[in-house]
């Protein structure tokens, strides 16, 4: 296969909204973006489990519709209620420096403790020396409980399911505006975007949906229903669009998503005639290639779900990522765990060890004695110089134990030590096996900052293809045995 044929790429992305578990599939080849599939699952009676099975990620079974060879991976939106945004001036500084502003930042915003929270920020591009910062919060109990639910999609990256809807309206929708409020009417609530070439700048949700709005959509309600409640969804429309900086001067585009039905044109009539001018946008399919079974209309059913399947065939890192603290705190978790059963093989080791010490000591005390009685016979002269030897070995014997304790000793995570060769007169050789290359380098600077260990150099490296786990040689000297001076 030449450079230029990409190995296909594939990704599940799921979403769960008021009424249903939404999952589409894409697939990035040669430059084309493809939907494989979609799929739905109504939430009453229904489980993020049950849902992983349907879509083809039931323990032990790999989806039949994703690429046979190539990147595979997973995402989910979390949904937008649960997360609040603000959107912050500051300098055109470096991350570390914007980081710290946005931590102050967040103090005085946020109603919780910063304890109880999870931030995730991006910057926008600046303009004389002034960058827009996105800030997006959840409560941290919430996000724990949220990751638990959704571990049987195995997902590796959650972010706002908001992000999906503000890249599938600018790759799919058509319009090709640079800044635009968008309108995403659900059937419980409708989420407000200002989306800056296709990221979310900030975000609201208003609590007006579809069956709010029936009044208006159905074209014969009660003319006064309808009329009290698009004055309502209006005048929070208004106050959204203000926290965006929208003002009668200077009123950006405001784009309300549409599957193509009557229903929308009615309420975007209905707020033209309440003072908030707005247009209808309508998705249209020429950029992907869809499955016979799909249909434009299912693109804007979809929306959440496909923009951040796009997203994460394009660049996994735009997304507003509020689980890395989770992530870290669970790795940290398993390399405690992988710890605690090395120390219990290191102890299990040590101590058949000194049984073995033990019973070598044993056993050459009684070689000794017998030895002893018969050194003066002269057909046992043989014998005595044996003995000789052996008292000379038996002062000269390395500290094994010694060796294992420093070896162990110290922070290792992830590294196990798969076997040592350790003989007078040449230098240690250990072999093992890391998850990754830094964990093999912090127990190399480990053994070379105990004492009596020295000269401690990676002489082979390697990965494994079926652990994707990396294996080491390394080769040190042992205090004066391991030197060829110290040979008898």
């Amino acid at each position: 296969m030449s450079r230029n044929m990409k190995t296909a790429h594939s990704v599940i992305a799921v979403v769960k909204d008021d009424t249903a578990f939404k999952a589409v599939a894409l697939r990035k080849r040669n430059g084309s973006q493809e939907v494989l599939w979609a799929k739905s699952m109504p939430v009453e009676g229904g489980s993020w489990e049950a849902f992983a099975a349907e879509c083809g990620l039931a323990a032990g079974s790999k989806p039949s519709a994703r690429a046979p060879q190539g990147g595979e991976t997973s995402v989910v939106g979390l949904d937008s209620a649960a997360v609040a945004f603000y959107r912050i001036a500051a300098p055109s500084v470096g991350r570390e420096e914007t980081a710290a502003i946005v931590r102050m930042q967040v103090e005085s915003l946020l109603p919780l403790p910063a304890s109880q929270i999870e931030v995730a920020w991006r910057t926008l591009p600046s303009v004389n020396g002034t960058a827009d910062v996105t800030i997006a919060a959840a409560r941290r109990d919430i996000l724990h409980r949220f990751a638990e639910e959704v571990r049987p999609f195995g997902p590796q990256a959650i972010v706002p399911a908001c992000e999906g809807t503000a890249r599938t309206w600018h790759e799919v929708f058509g319009e090709r505006e640079r800044q635009a409020s968008i309108v995403s009417i659900g059937v419980h609530h409708t989420q407000v975007c200002l989306a800056l070439n296709g990221l979310v700048a900030s975000s609201a949700v208003v609590d007006t949906g579809m069956i709010d709005l029936s009044a208006v959509t159905g074209g014969d309600g009660d003319p006064a229903e309808g009329s009290e409640v698009i004055e309502r969804f209006a005048q929070d429309m208004r106050t959204v669009l203000a926290s965006f900086g929208w003002t009668e001067s200077a009123a950006g585009p405001v784009f309300v998503l549409s599957d193509g039905a009557d229903g929308i044109d009615r309420v975007v009539a209905a707020l033209g005639t309440a003072g908030v001018t707005a247009r209808v946008s309508v998705p249209k399919s020429q950029t992907l290639e869809l499955p016979a079974e799909l249909t434009p209309a299912d693109l804007h059913r979809y929306r959440e779900p496909l923009g951040l399947g796009l997203m994460t065939l394009d660049a996994p890192a735009t997304g507003l990522d509020l689980f890395g603290a989770i992530r870290r705190a669970h790795r940290e978790k398993k390399s405690r765990s992988a710890r605690y059963s090395t120390t219990l093989a290191a102890i299990a080791a040590v101590v058949m060890l000194v049984v073995f010490v033990a019973v070598s000591a044993a056993v050459d005390f009684a070689s000794e004695k017998r030895l002893t009685a018969l050194v003066n016979r002269p057909e046992f002269q043989e014998a005595g110089e044996r003995q000789t030897l052996l008292r000379t070995i038996a002062r000269h014997r390395p500290d094994l134990l010694g060796l294992l304790a420093e070896m162990s000793d110290g922070e290792n995570p992830g590294v196990v030590v798969d076997a040592f060769h350790f003989r007078k007169g040449q230098a240690v050789t250990v072999t093992g096996q890391a998850d990754n290359a830094e964990q093999m380098w912090v127990f190399q600077a480990n053994l070379l900052g105990r004492k009596g260990i020295d000269d401690v150099t990676i002489t082979n490296t390697s990965s494994d293809a079926r652990t994707r786990k990396i294996r080491f040689t390394m080769v040190f000297h042992y205090r004066n045995f391991t030197k060829k001076g110290a040979e008898l």
